[in-house]
């Protein structure tokens, strides 16, 4: 991502879920009035002709995973705040927009969102520009991993270690390389309190999917390659939970594209459906 100003695939996330609380039918997977604002648009037809101008294809399915997965991870969020989680930290928050949104999980957490300075630094300034104050449990913990390991940015930005927290980590696995992604797995399993919950996602390889399908994880790879934000890593679902088990997290469990249908998108009056690469993994520290 480029040194000053956010992230281009924050932006196009956020630009993404905007498309799908303004375009698409009811009900909302998610719901979120704050996205067009963050991502920089002052009305609903700049986003239109944003989309417009993308070259992605199959976008009704690529927003349709940006917010099933956000769902998901608050969904789980909702249930392990009533098993007495108060921390949930975002990893690699971009221009998310849960703390705003979500004023009746807020009352019972403190929440943490991690990024690169930059991205974080931008997303601030447009909070100013919107006249939007953040919420008083909100803390914004800029890391560069360059310069710093995820731990010690947590620690200097106020999480308690010894308390039990709430990771969501979306869209970002795939950007790093892949030890780069088991080290940080490793980060959370070691030096968190036990009883610490992620939910992560992540993408699989084009050659375990079907050709049709394989074809869109390359299209898209190719896509947010020429924003100067390739694609580095993919994992094989099995791959992955061999990995975290041994590092530490168990209650492993898979949901997938199949899960994620059943769960969200049946009878859907606008057919919205999802990618067959999209998959997401929730597991427990140890």
């Amino acid at each position: 991502m480029e040194s000053r100003g956010p992230s281009r695939t924050a932006v196009l996330t956020a630009t993404l879920r905007a498309a799908h609380y303004l375009f698409d039918g009811a009900p909302k997977i998610l719901t979120d009035p704050f996205a067009r604002d963050f991502a920089g648009f002052a009305s609903d037809e700049e986003v239109r002709k944003a989309l417009d101008a993308l070259a992605l294809r199959d976008l009704s399915r690529l927003r349709t995973a940006f917010a099933v997965r956000s769902r998901y991870a608050e969904d789980e969020l909702s249930v392990a705040i009533q098993r007495g989680i108060s921390q949930y930290i975002i990893l690699g928050a971009g221009l998310d927009s849960f703390a705003y949104r979500r004023q009746d999980l807020m009352r019972a957490i403190h929440v943490y969102e991690v990024d690169h300075p930059a991205t974080q630094s931008w997303k601030r300034a447009r909070l100013r520009e919107l006249g939007i104050k953040s919420p008083p449990t909100l803390r914004h913990v800029p890391i560069d991993f360059e310069q710093a390991t995820l731990i010690s940015g947590l620690a200097a930005g106020g999480v308690n270690r010894n308390a039990k927290a709430f990771f969501s980590w979306l869209g970002v696995t795939q950007y790093l390389p892949r030890d780069v992604v088991l080290n940080t797995l490793r980060e959370i399993a070691s030096a968190t309190a036990p009883g610490t919950e992620l939910v992560v996602q992540f993408i699989v390889p084009a050659a375990t999917l079907s050709p049709e399908e394989g074809n869109l994880v390359t299209a898209a790879a190719a896509a947010v390659a020429s924003m100067g934000e390739p694609w580095l890593s993919f994992f094989n679902p099995e791959d992955l939970e061999t990995n975290m088990t041994e590092i530490g997290f168990e209650q492993i469990v898979h949901f997938g594209s199949e899960e994620a249908t059943e769960r969200y998108l049946i009878d859907r009056s606008d057919g919205l459906r999802l990618p067959g690469y999209f998959r997401m993994i929730k597991a427990c520290v140890g």
